[in-house]
C-alpha cells in the first residue's frame, strides 16, 4: 500500500513538472487570460491542468494512472488538488473555487455531473473538463459559434484600419477620449449611438475600438431569443467572448427589443435583462439602434452616454457623393449636388451606391445592349441608388415611366421656360441653398410645389414625365380615391405616409384632378366643413416642409382656392392649342415607323379644334383601322378616327366639316 501511494506521490510531482514545461509553451494565451481576467497564479495552475490531455495523450494516461480509472477523460477534483495545491492552504482555495458559482467556473469549466443531478460523486470524486472554446483558444484554433451568436459579426483588429472618418469628425475625437478616460474604470461604460441607418453607428464604434488598440465584436439583437435564459445566456457569451478576444462587445438594432405587447407574451422585458447584465460586467459596451430610446437610469453604477448621429445634410452629402464616387465614377460638383439632393442618403447608403455600380461594371463592358448612358457615372448612380431603395409609394400611388423628352412637348415658350426653370430649381438646389446659403433662411420649403391648370389633354401629364426624365427622377401618380377617406384623420395619415415615403428617393408627386380633393375651402358649418379645410392646409404644410417636387393637376383651375394657389410657387397654364400649335401636335404624334400614304396636317389642324390627348387617340385608332385593313394609314382612317372621338366625347361633327375628305365620312 506504502509502495503505491509513493508511486502515486512520484508521479504527481512529475506531472507538476511537466505542468511547469506546459506553462512555457503557453505563456501567449496564459498571459492574455491573466490579464483579461484577473486571474490568479492558482486559476492559472488549475487550467493548466485540465488543457494538458487535450495537447498530448501522455497526460490521458498519467491522469487514468492517478486516479485509478482508464474509462474517464476528465479531471477530478482530488486530482486537482493533487498537482494544482502547494500546500493546505492552496488545497482549500482550490476546493472553494471549483465548488462556488463563480465566473471562473461558468465561464471556462464543465461539471460532468452538476450539483443536484441524482448521479452527483461524492465531492473529491466530482469531474470538470474544459469548456470547448477554452480548448480552441490555448490551442490556437479558429471558433466557431453557434445558436444565437453565430451570426455575430466580428470587426478585426486595428492593423487593418479604418481610413479617416468623412463626417462627425469631432463627435468621433470626443467618443474615443471619453473611452479612453473610462477604460479600465470598474463600472459599466455604455455607448448608446443611434441614427437611421447607415449613419455610421457601427463605422463610430469601430473607430473607437482602433484607437483603443482592440477589436469589435458585434451582435444583432434582431436574432435574439425572446424567453428570459437563453437571451440572458447569449448575452453573457458574448460579453464572455469579447473579454476573451480583448474586443469591445457591441449590440446592434437595440429597438428590436421593444416587442409589442399581446395577451399571449406579455411585456417585453430583454431590454431590461441586458441593462443588467451589462451593469454587472464592468466593461466599455456600445448600443446602437436606428431609434432613439430611452434607457431610463441606469441600473447600478453604470454610465450611459447618449450619442444621437442625424441624416448628412445636403452640404455633407454632396461632400460624400464626390469623396466616395471616385476614378471611374468621378462627379462633377453639379453632378454631385443633383445626387445629394434628391437622395437623402446616409453615408453608408452612399457608399453601397457606389459599390453597386463598381460590382456590375463588367456586366456593362460585356452587354450588347450599350447605349449613350452605359458609361455616365451620374446615369449609372441614379439607378443604383432607386435598386437600394425600398418603399411602400406603390401602395397608394402608380408609378410612371418617363418616357418623354422636351422634343415631344408642344406649348407655348413660355410654358415650357416655366418646367424648364423648375428643373433648375432642382438641379441647383446644392449652389443655392447651401453654398449661398439660403439654406439657413428657409428652415422648410426647400423643395418644389407646382400647379398645372388647363383642359383635359393639353399635356400637363406629359410634362410631369419629360420633367422626371429630366431629373432623373421617379414619378408616382398619387391615386386619390385610395388617399380621400371619409373617417376623420385617416386623408392626412395616408398623405403623412405618402410624403414620407417619397422623402427616401425624392420622387415627384403628381396630383392629378387636384380640384377634386383640395378646392376651395366651404364656410364652416359643422365638423365635416371644418375637417374639410383642415384637410388642405394640411395637404399644403406636407409640400412645403417636402424637399422633392410636388406636382398639383387640374382642369378646372377656378374650383382651387386663392389662399391655395398662392403659396405654390410655380402656377403653369396649359392653354388650349391653337392651330399652329395643332398642326406641331398631329406631325409628332405619328411615330417615324409608322408607314403613312398622305396626311393632310394643315386641313386637320384648321378643321378640328383638338387638343394633344384627343389627337392622339384619333392616330392611335387610325393605326389600328389600317392594321386591320392591312394598308399604310392615310387620311381615310383618321377621318374614322375622327368621327369615333367626337362620337365618343359627344360632340357634334357635321359632315360640310370635312370638306374633300367627306367621301370618308360614315355617320
Amino acid at each position: 500500500m506504502t509502495d503505491s501511494l509513493d508511486a502515486h506521490a512520484d508521479s504527481a510531482e512529475r506531472l507538476s513538472d511537466e505542468l511547469m514545461r506546459l506553462d512555457i509553451r503557453l505563456e501567449t494565451p496564459l498571459n492574455a487570460l491573466r490579464m483579461r481576467f484577473g486571474l490568479s497564479e492558482l486559476e492559472v495552475r488549475c487550467l493548466l491542468a485540465a488543457i494538458g490531455p487535450h495537447i498530448s495523450r501522455e497526460y490521458d494516461k498519467l491522469y487514468s494512472y492517478l486516479q485509478d480509472d482508464y474509462t474517464s477523460p476528465y479531471l477530478s477534483i482530488d486530482l486537482l488538488l493533487q498537482i494544482g495545491g502547494e500546500d493546505e492552504f492552496e488545497r482549500r482555495e482550490i476546493l472553494e473555487r471549483m465548488t462556488a458559482d463563480s465566473p471562473f467556473v461558468r465561464d471556462f469549466w464543465l461539471a460532468r455531473f452538476p450539483l443536484g443531478s441524482a448521479s452527483t460523486p461524492s465531492l473529491p470524486s466530482r469531474e470538470f473538463r474544459l469548456q470547448d472554446r477554452m480548448v480552441h483558444f490555448f490551442l490556437g484554433l479558429e471558433w466557431r459559434e453557434h445558436g444565437p451568436l453565430k451570426r455575430a459579426r466580428w470587426y478585426p483588429d486595428p492593423g487593418e484600419g479604418l481610413g479617416p472618418s468623412l463626417l462627425n469628425e469631432d463627435l468621433e475625437r470626443r467618443a474615443i477620449e471619453f473611452a479612453r478616460q473610462r477604460r479600465g474604470q470598474a463600472s459599466s461604460t455604455v455607448m448608446f449611438v443611434y441614427g437611421p441607418s447607415g449613419s455610421g453607428k457601427t463605422h463610430l464604434a469601430r473607430r473607437t475600438a482602433e484607437a483603443l488598440g482592440s477589436a469589435l465584436l458585434e451582435w444583432d439583437l434582431r436574432n435574439a431569443p425572446e424567453e428570459e435564459s437563453p437571451f440572458i445566456e447569449a448575452v453573457d457569451r458574448l460579453l464572455f467572448e469579447a473579454k476573451l478576444q480583448d474586443a469591445i462587445p457591441a449590440f446592434d438594432h437595440l429597438h428590436t427589443l421593444q416587442r409589442p405587447q399581446t395577451e399571449s407574451t406579455g411585456r417585453d422585458r430583454r431590454l431590461e435583462w441586458l441593462l443588467e447584465r451589462l451593469d454587472a460586467c464592468g466593461q466599455l459596451i456600445f448600443l446602437t439602434s436606428e431609434e432613439e430610446i430611452k434607457l431610463g437610469i441606469p441600473p447600478g453604477s453604470m454610465v450611459d452616454i447618449p450619442i444621437p448621429l442625424e441624416t448628412p445634410d445636403l452640404g455633407e452629402r454632396v461632400k460624400l457623393w464626390q469623396t466616395m464616387a471616385t476614378g471611374p465614377l468621378s462627379l462633377t460638383q453639379e453632378e454631385a449636388g443633383a445626387l445629394a439632393a434628391k437622395f437623402q442618403f446616409t453615408p453608408g447608403k452612399i457608399k453601397a451606391t457606389v459599390e453597386e455600380v463598381l460590382k456590375s461594371a463588367d456586366w456593362r463592358r460585356l452587354s450588347e445592349a450599350r447605349n449613350d448612358d452605359s458609361d455616365n457615372s451620374s446615369k449609372l448612380l441614379h439607378k443604383a441608388a432607386y435598386r437600394l431603395i425600398s418603399h411602400h409609394l406603390k401602395e397608394k400611388a402608380v408609378k410612371m415611366e418617363p418616357r418623354f423628352g422636351w422634343e415631344d412637348l408642344i406649348l407655348p415658350p413660355e410654358t415650357t421656360q416655366l418646367l424648364r426653370q423648375a428643373c433648375d430649381r432642382v438641379k441647383l438646389r446644392h449652389k443655392v441653398l447651401h453654398e449661398w446659403g439660403f439654406e439657413g433662411k428657409l428652415p422648410y420649403g426647400k423643395g418644389i410645389s407646382m400647379l398645372f391648370t388647363g383642359p383635359p389633354g393639353t399635356g400637363k401629364t406629359m410634362s410631369a414625365m419629360v420633367m422626371a426624365k429630366e431629373m432623373d427622377a421617379e414619378l408616382y401618380r398619387v391615386d386619390l380615391s385610395r388617399v380621400v377617406s371619409k373617417y376623420i384623420g385617416e386623408t392626412e395619415k395616408n398623405l403623412s405616409e405618402i410624403f414620407d415615403q417619397a422623402k427616401l428617393s425624392g420622387a415627384i408627386l403628381f396630383f392629378d384632378e387636384a380640384d377634386a380633393l383640395f378646392g376651395k375651402r366651404s364656410e364652416v358649418k359643422d365638423s365635416h366643413d371644418k375637417h374639410a379645410n383642415m384637410e388642405t392646409s394640411y395637404l399644403l404644410q406636407k409640400m412645403e416642409e417636402y424637399d422633392g417636387l410636388t406636382i398639383l393637376a387640374t382642369n378646372f383651375a377656378q374650383n382651387l382656392d386663392d389662399a391655395f394657389t398662392r403659396r405654390i410657387p410655380f402656377i403653369v397654364k396649359y392653354p388650349f392649342p391653337d392651330a399652329v400649335q395643332r398642326e406641331q401636335l398631329w406631325r409628332a404624334t405619328f411615330p417615324k415607323k409608322l408607314p403613312v400614304e398622305f396626311i393632310d396636317y394643315a386641313f386637320l389642324s384648321q378643321a378640328f379644334e383638338l387638343a394633344g390627348g384627343p389627337i392622339k387617340n384619333i392616330v392611335v385608332t387610325a393605326a389600328f383601322l389600317a392594321a386591320k385593313e392591312g394598308v399604310p394609314v392615310s387620311m381615310k382612317q383618321v377621318i374614322e378616327g375622327v368621327v369615333q372621338e367626337y362620337k365618343k366625347t359627344g360632340k357634334v361633327l357635321l359632315k360640310d366639316r370635312l370638306g374633300a375628305y367627306a367621301d370618308f365620312w360614315k355617320g
